[in-house]
């Protein structure tokens, strides 16, 4: 299973791709708090193209636990699906939460 650093290295992949595209279609910043032995708080900032591992200001707030985050970024646990059960809990802009899925 991934860790949260290889899941926010792969997501930075993502965004940096296509920054214009990213800029356009996405345009946030989210702040992931990640809970469990592989925790801590990252930020994807949508708006200047970067994922950073601190804290700071955003539009939305995503409290997820690292292994759960690892299970939606492989495609084995359905973002929408973690979000009903109370895995993922988010704070804040949900149209633009939802954005959000195109670069887990």
């Amino acid at each position: 299973m991934a860790s949260a650093k290889d899941v926010f290295s792969d997501i930075e992949k993502r965004i940096t791709a296509d920054p214009a595209k990213t800029k356009s279609e996405i345009d946030g910043i989210f702040k992931f708090v990640v809970t469990g032995d592989d925790g801590g708080t990252w930020l994807v900032d949508c708006k200047d193209v970067a994922v950073k591992n601190e804290d700071g200001d955003s539009d939305v707030t995503i409290t997820v636990a690292g292994s759960d985050l690892a299970e939606i970024h492989a495609g084995t646990l359905d973002p929408m699906q973690a979000f009903m059960m109370g895995k993922v809990v988010v704070e804040g802009d949900m149209g633009l939460a939802m954005k959000l899925q195109q670069v887990l």
